[in-house]
């Protein structure tokens, strides 16, 4: 028998963790969009797509074909090429990169946006043909039972003028030539057309629309219509809408957003609406294309799950899906965490048998099978194979934590008051280690984590970019603040108007509610946020500073900003067109409230700006330019204000290779170290007061 080692005691934040940087990065892999069918042999075909770090962002279509409980388990495959990558770019932030209609795969292709066929024998092939003076992107497809036509979305810049924006559209082309055919339009109108899907006939379509200034989770409709093809020539007869979207007529009705629309497989529409509060199920109530404004009044299937729908940020979303005996299953998060259930319209939701996940990504299901990307806070994200029937369950990916359960810090929910009269939400994990003790009488240093969008919300899952912070004695708390999404349309809709206010006061007080429940050191909290979250990083900074040229204390010590937002005036003018009216809503009209998105800019009070600031940009972001961090690098050395910038080649608005993942963490670990006095990972920091560019494959620097 061996003695256990004993906890050497060292600060909070010097820690020895088993989690490298380089291991962090591995577990930036990213699992989207799975597919699952049952096989005329009785196995089990589940396909998806991962975006792999490690490759430089590529985006791998997987496959993996077996039965569960079978003692000859296979392993999944790549499909295709080894260079074939699947990403759309459409709206900038894509999704809906892949579908599939059986035996064939169709893919968007990385490089071009063209959708590409992919059939049994590996060979990619377009599908979609380029047209002279078009650029076009594409996502989001569905094919017709007869295999010949594909809908899909498309984004096309037909004009090249200063303000001319692409028009977003649906447009059908065949999908079994040895050619590439021109893809023709079949919905179009609206500033935003989304989500095309078909009933299991062919015959109806359905999809999302939304206009300026609206933003899918503001007021996006749901359409539906006849899909015909007379003549070789496919056309939508007889739209309309069918529920939500901003009120219309003199009805009254306040703006609705409709999200993830789907049909059953007795052609019935089903979709997610937030009339309600929650973003619930409903069903039209009949199969084929329902009636104008059918869904206005129909009631959610079920309520006290939690929230079923999530803001579209990206193509191809899918929380639920039907089973081959009349059952719908789903996923519903309620206080930050999912949970999945299993029910028919006549009966109420169960939990699903299988494992216990708290994060969904995405869900599919054939006959008695689920397949999913979840994960638990001890189970990183992953693909899975679940049998409704036995419960049995398969890990595709057969990913494990690379830290022993000892170390793992468990998310516990928080709900902690903050302006206004209101509560806001977070994840908080402690630190946590086996291997390393605080002194005596000592509290952890905390990290406040803001999550993008800012309409996004933190997730329940094991996550390397969090343990590698508390195995090193850091508590990290990941703020769901008013406006994040889970908490329903009213709580979603508190930031309208108050984008670097309520955002940021949330912020702050849940540091001060922290320490004061002595969970973390006062005087020891960073913030850090990576686009919308770097905006609210950098603005609590200048209220901080606010507060102490009044004779108060600030909250945080330091921040770290990731590809961050500094100059709103700047965003509003210069952002994609999926985003150009998303600040009517946060801040006020463009341009009438001008006045509002000065105020409210971080460049702008820069002067109060007075703790250490590290930036780090990715050097082609086209939603958050470079020359906005190259600003606030600018003003914080004209005022002496100690700072780290960093700037990533090759990456854009988010950083996608391993290299600079690992880059990127190392010298955050820095700063902190730096700024808070201590020493990561045995190594002196020194990040401060540093410009470098770092190439995309290269070494420290």
């Amino acid at each position: 028998m061996t003695d256990t080692p004993q906890p050497v005691v060292a600060p909070h934040g010097s820690w020895p963790s088993a989690l490298t940087a380089e291991m962090a990065a591995a577990g930036a892999v990213r699992f989207d969009g799975v597919r699952v069918a049952q096989l005329a042999d009785g196995t089990v075909r589940v396909r998806w797509q991962e975006s792999r770090p490690a490759e430089r962002g590529r985006g791998a279509l997987c496959e993996w074909v077996g039965a569960l409980g079978a003692t000859d388990a296979s392993s999944p495959r790549d499909l295709g090429p080894a260079a074939t990558s699947a990403r759309s770019a459409v709206n900038e932030y894509g999704g809906g990169s892949w579908w599939d209609d059986g035996d064939r795969m169709f893919l968007v292709d990385a490089a071009t946006q063209q959708v590409h066929r992919l059939d049994r024998s590996g060979v990619a092939a377009p599908v979609t043909a380029e047209v002279a003076g078009l650029v076009a992107r594409h996502a989001s497809g569905t094919v017709t039972p007869d295999g010949r036509w594909l809908v899909c979305e498309r984004e096309v810049q037909r004009s090249h003028g200063p303000r001319d924006e692409p028009v977003n559209e649906l447009v059908a082309c065949r999908a079994d030539q040895a050619v590439p055919t021109e893809a023709l339009t079949v919905v179009a109108g609206a500033d935003f057309v989304a989500a095309p899907t078909l009933s299991p006939d062919g015959r109806c379509l359905a999809w999302l629309q939304w206009d300026h200034p609206d933003m899918p989770w503001d007021a996006a409709a749901l359409w539906a219509g006849w899909f015909d093809v007379e003549g070789g020539v496919p056309a939508v007869r007889d739209p309309r809408r069918v529920a939500g979207g901003r009120g219309v007529g003199d009805t009254g009705m306040p703006p609705v957003s409709v999200c993830l629309p789907r049909w059953s497989p007795e052609g019935e529409l089903w979709w997610c609406d937030d009339r309600s509060d929650d973003w619930l199920l409903h069903r039209a109530g009949g199969p084929g294309v329902p009636a104008e404004g059918a869904g206005d009044e129909r009631r959610p299937e079920w309520t006290g799950v939690g929230e079923v729908g999530e803001p579209r940020w990206v193509a191809g979303g899918a929380r639920f899906g039907f089973t081959d005996d009349g059952r719908i299953v789903f996923a519903a998060v309620a206080d930050g965490f999912d949970t999945m259930w299993v029910a028919t319209p006549d009966t109420t939701a169960v939990l699903m048998p299988g494992p216990t996940f708290t994060h969904v990504e995405s869900v599919a299901v054939s006959g008695h099978h689920v397949a999913l990307v979840a994960g638990s806070p001890t189970a990183p994200t992953s693909v899975w194979l679940v049998d409704l029937s036995t419960g049995a369950s398969l890990d595709l990916r057969a990913t494990t934590a690379p830290l022993a359960d000892g170390d793992i810090s468990v998310p516990r929910a928080i709900t902690f008051p903050t302006s206004d009269g209101e509560h806001a939400h977070g994840l908080f994990h402690a630190p946590t280690s086996t291997r390393a003790a605080s002194p005596p009488g000592t509290l952890p240093p905390l990290i406040v984590r803001i999550h993008g969008g800012p309409t996004a919300a933190s997730r329940a899952e094991f996550s390397t970019s969090v343990q590698f912070w508390t195995t090193r004695g850091f508590a990290v708390l990941e703020v769901d603040y008013r406006g994040s999404t889970g908490y329903g349309r009213r709580y979603r809709d508190l930031l309208r108007g108050a984008w670097g206010v309520a955002d940021v006061e949330d912020c702050r007080a849940a540091a001060r509610w922290l320490a004061d429940h002595g969970l973390v050191d006062r005087d020891r909290c960073v913030i850090r946020g990576g686009s919308a979250g770097g905006f609210t990083a950098l603005a609590a900074l200048v209220r901080d500073g606010e507060d102490r040229r009044s004779g108060g204390s600030g909250v945080f010590a330091a921040a770290c900003s990731l590809y961050g937002v500094t100059d709103l005036t700047a965003l509003a003018a210069d952002t994609h067109k999926f985003e150009s009216r998303y600040l009517d809503g946060l801040v006020g009209a463009w341009p009438q409230d001008a006045a509002t998105y000065v105020e409210r800019s971080p460049l702008t009070h820069v002067e109060r700006i007075d703790v250490p600031v590290l930036i780090l940009q990715g050097a082609d972001d086209p939603v958050v330019p470079v020359s906005q961090a190259e600003l606030l690098r600018g003003a914080l050395a004209a005022r002496g204000v100690a700072h780290g910038y960093v700037v990533f080649a090759g990456e854009a608005h988010g950083f996608r290779q391993a290299a600079n993942i690992v880059r990127a963490l190392e010298c955050e670990l820095a700063f902190y170290g730096e700024v808070l006095g201590f020493t990561p990972d045995g190594q002196p920091p020194s990040v401060l007061a540093r410009s470098t560019a770092v190439a995309p494959d290269s070494p420290e620097t």
